[in-house]
């Protein structure tokens, strides 16, 4: 069952600002729908976010990755406090 950030994420694709409402006004088989669809073919937040990138990847170099927020991998304690160390 998909959560509440794609269900923000459709009513923002929908222009609904009451992104509640538009799920009360579904079932959960529809959003299961529109969640299958939106896997195969990004929302456009995240359309555009691939395509931004994809052009700083090939501009800086790197993985596509490593431009994607929400891709990162979480840091170990340690490792952020390393991190902070090497700033000081």
């Amino acid at each position: 069952m998909p959560g509440f950030i794609f269900a923000r994420q459709l009513a923002r694709d929908f222009n609904r600002p009451d992104y509640f409402n538009m799920l009360r006004s579904m079932s959960s088989t529809e959003l299961d729908h529109w969640y299958d669809y939106h896997h195969e073919r990004p929302l456009r937040g995240d359309a555009q976010q691939l395509q931004l990138a994809q052009i700083a990847a090939g501009t800086c170099g790197g993985k596509l990755s490593d431009f994607i927020p929400g891709y990162r991998k979480s840091q170990s304690v340690q490792q952020q406090i390393a991190i902070w160390k090497s700033i000081a």
